[in-house]
């Protein structure tokens, strides 16, 4: 909405002597412009997309009503409002142009406080959604900047963070102080993470992506992340997955994984020392004709335990039921509530705060129940202060008919906890021999270069560097690459715009990695949409550019 305009009001009427009352009563405060039939109507609306339609209900050819329905099946049109006016004064009249979605009535003969005071309720509500609307696109813009400007050093911080952790030859204090250096920034990366997603949540962008998962994979992956961060406290993990457990299921495996993370690192958390345990099974669903199941995971702590309180503060969730047992909450998402996280408030006795002890955006929690909500599913919690908690979530998903994981693969999983290799994911990867090549690294920020360079060292890969896309292309011309890494944010020439100029100098085949630190919905099908062949978001992980050399440098690739 433009702010240095008056609002645009169509009116719509057959007898020219209304069309002037109006225009006289409301000229004052807005732009008017007319048209005196249906079909005039439309054709003007498209023309000067008016702010609002004030439109007459008897008129030949075509009335208000037959009007009121193609403006609301336009594309471009069925969003403006549309007041009646009619000298119509039947009840049943008011309640048909209403069920069509009129936003309001207007009867002749015209009162000219009413018409104005009408049309000024309208306005004003056009230019507050219209004001809304500008604020979440500034703060969803300031948040995406925020996110790739963090992550720029994120990257560094992680990157090197990750690289020295190679070394074998470092002793073990230095050993520690990078392991604390990688989990501070690990930590840093997620606050950010939430921060995005809340954004998104609140802009309505945030979508799911439904497609086959394995379970096994999804929770080893899930786990030995938090195994990692919290390794050096004194709790005992312990893993229990039923044998009849489906070894491929449908949903949306990383808002799965999402969920559990949070779940199991407030368990690891708010726990000094004790056990952890997370369990899972599946039941049938009473609608079993596409393969519905019900997937059930229980993550059960030892630690500092809730209050009733506290439990119901937990997910900002204010529809207290009064039937409820003491300690055991249960969202509604039928019933969401009011979305507005919190912090959550704990109370502690030590003399430091628990945002001090347990740091982190607060946002987490909410981000759990508002993602089970899209997904169905729900949220049982049970709780007693000093004794611990357990969260139980419940989610409908889809058997994908692979067979079930089995008894051996359970046993391992329970085993899972014990495996030190499985707790090795920074510090080694088991990497296959690929083929020697040449690999051309381009960023505008020395760091990212340096973070890439080293992180593809092991590999035994000529890598060369260029700072610009126009650099890039100068070492195209002259040197023959097996693979390009390409930052998207460069100045002068972005990562696409130069990813288009190599293509069309003949390089179809050649592979170009997207590197970016934009992190909004729909990048990655962006980056592929425009001659990129795959995808790493910044801070760049050493298992996902061991991915893509394994798909693209192993012999025969």
């Amino acid at each position: 909405m433009e702010t240095d305009r008056k609002n645009r009001l169509l009116i719509v009427d057959d007898e020219k002597s209304n069309l002037k009352i109006l225009t006289n009563i409301l000229s004052p405060e807005y732009s008017i412009i007319t048209a005196t039939s249906g079909k005039n109507a439309i054709e003007k609306a498209k023309e000067y997309k008016p702010d609002l339609i004030l439109l007459d209900i008897l008129m030949p050819e075509m009335d208000g009503y037959q009007t009121l329905c193609k403006i609301k099946n336009c594309e471009e049109l069925h969003k403006i409002p549309v007041i009646f006016i009619t000298g119509l004064d039947s009840d049943i009249n008011e309640e048909k142009g209403l069920s069509l979605d009129a936003a309001d009535y207007i009867t002749k003969p015209f009162h000219d406080s009413i018409v104005i005071l009408r049309v000024r309720h309208q306005i004003n509500y056009i230019n507050a959604v219209a004001a809304a609307e500008s604020a979440n696109r500034s703060k969803s813009l300031f948040l995406s900047r925020l996110s790739h400007e963090i992550r720029t050093p994120l990257n560094g911080i992680l990157g090197i963070s990750a690289i020295q952790l190679q070394n074998e030859n470092h002793p073990q204090e230095i050993k520690n102080a990078f392991t604390r250096i990688f989990n501070s920034g690990d930590l840093l990366l997620g606050i950010v993470n939430d921060i995005l997603d809340m954004s998104k949540i609140e802009s309505g962008k945030f979508e799911l992506v439904q497609a086959q998962y394995n379970f096994e994979n999804m929770i080893k992956d899930t786990v030995f992340l938090n195994l990692i961060k919290f390794e050096n406290k004194p709790v005992e993990f312990i893993l229990n997955i039923d044998e009849n457990m489906p070894s491929a299921l449908i949903g949306d495996e990383i808002r799965i994984k999402q969920i559990l993370n949070n779940l199991l690192s407030n368990a690891f958390k708010y726990t000094a020392s004790g056990e952890v345990e997370l369990s899972a099974f599946t039941e049938v669903s009473h609608n079993n004709l596409n393969g519905n199941v019900t997937l059930v995971i229980k993550i059960r702590d030892t630690g500092e335990g809730m209050t009733e309180e506290q439990v119901d503060k937990l997910f900002h969730y204010h529809s207290h039921n009064k039937h409820t047992p003491k300690n055991e909450i249960e969202t509604n998402m039928d019933d969401p509530g009011v979305f507005e996280p919190q912090v959550q408030e704990f109370k502690d006795t030590s003399g430091e705060s628990e945002e001090a002890k347990h740091p982190g955006t607060g946002l987490g929690m909410s981000i759990v129940r508002y993602l089970l909500q899209m997904m169905n599913g729900v949220i049982h919690v049970k709780s007693e202060p000093g004794k611990g908690s357990v969260f139980t979530i419940r989610l409908p998903q889809i058997n994908a008919g692979a067979g079930t994981i089995g008894k051996e693969t359970a046993l391992k999983l329970h085993e899972f906890h014990s495996d030190n290799q499985e707790k090795t994911r920074v510090t080694r990867i088991v990497r296959e021999n690929i083929n020697p090549g040449k690999v051309l690294i381009v960023d505008d920020i020395d760091i990212n270069l340096y973070v890439a360079k080293e992180m593809l060292s092991p590999y035994g890969l000529d890598v060369d560097l260029a700072a610009s896309g126009a650099q890039a292309i100068e070492l195209i011309k002259k040197v023959k690459y097996d693979l390009v890494f390409m930052d998207h944010i460069m100045p002068i020439m972005d990562g696409i715009e130069t990813a288009k100029e190599i293509r069309k100098m003949g390089y179809a085949k050649l592979p170009i990695i997207a590197l970016t630190a934009n992190a909004v919905p729909g990048v990655k099908k962006m980056f592929l949409d425009n001659g990129f062949n795959g995808f790493i978001s910044k801070p760049i992980g050493l298992h996902e550019l061991d991915a893509v050399l394994k798909q693209w440098m192993l012999p025969g690739a």
